[in-house]
């Protein structure tokens, strides 16, 4: 899997939609309707990428970055969403409450198209959030890892083989709110239960899709979850002989009874 870096914009106290005046004059034109709490003002704008092919005889397309304004110091660029040569766009802003947190979370959800030397056969989508602390905005590694970013794969059938889960608003919602999100934020383990005949995949800190095993566990198998990223889980099964630890997908584990 690519991985590129996603992340969160913890804010203080109410939080709500601004004009975009103070992010005009700093890139070339905006993305998404800046966001204002307490005074600053976060400017999704699009910027010139930086990659040049030689021999080119057409630009890429911009990318998109994120600014934060507080006047009347200068803007301060906070972050470069994931680019890959493609064309890209925010989708949606939106600020949610999380557990753990004393305020409102700002989540961005980020799609840019596929580029054709990847497996993909939908747009790749991404999540990232932010945490407003001590005057600035902030990148939260662990939360933005949890969604880290993906596409949809179908294997040489047409079948669907994987399908990114956290496409908007309500999928967001829905897993920040999980008992797997709990854990895997508090760095705790969880117990779960296969639903369905489950491929597993290898990979040591985030799954590899592209290299499954023959292995796979079955309706009712218990597993063990550490970690989760993008949709998949790295489980741990106790088997006759050995415990194996590989990735599946979350869909197929049921954590309702942990």
């Amino acid at each position: 899997m690519i991985k590129l870096i996603i992340f969160f914009v913890c804010l203080l106290g109410s939080t709500a939609k601004a004009g975009d005046e103070g992010c005009s004059g700093i890139g070339l034109r905006k993305a998404y309707s800046a966001m204002d709490v307490h005074g600053v003002k976060a400017c999704f704008l699009y910027t010139k990428a930086d990659v040049q092919t030689e021999g080119q005889l057409s630009r890429d397309p911009d990318e998109i970055s994120i600014f934060s304004v507080i006047p009347p110091e200068s803007p301060k660029l906070v972050y470069k969403f994931p680019y890959a040569g493609t064309k890209g766009e925010i989708t949606e802003a939106f600020f949610l409450p999380v557990a753990g947190v004393d305020e409102e979370m700002l989540f961005v959800i980020h799609r840019m198209e596929a580029p054709r030397s990847w497996d993909s056969i939908s747009d790749i989508y991404n999540v990232s959030a932010f945490r407003w602390e001590s005057g600035a905005l902030h990148l939260d590694q662990k939360r933005t890892r949890f969604f880290d970013l993906g596409g949809d794969t179908i294997d040489e059938q047409g079948r669907s083989t994987f399908a990114y889960p956290y496409k908007d608003k309500k999928s967001v919602e829905a897993a920040i709110s999980s008992p797997l999100f709990y854990s895997v934020i508090a760095d705790n383990k969880i117990t779960g239960t296969i639903l369905e005949k489950t491929f597993l995949h290898d990979g040591d800190s985030e799954p590899l899709p592209q290299n499954s095993s023959k292995m796979y566990l079955i309706k009712g198998d218990r597993v063990v979850v550490e970690d989760s990223m993008a949709g998949w889980c790295r489980v741990s099964y106790q088997a006759k002989v050995k415990i194996i630890k590989k990735w599946a997908q979350c869909k197929s584990i049921n954590f309702s009874a942990s």
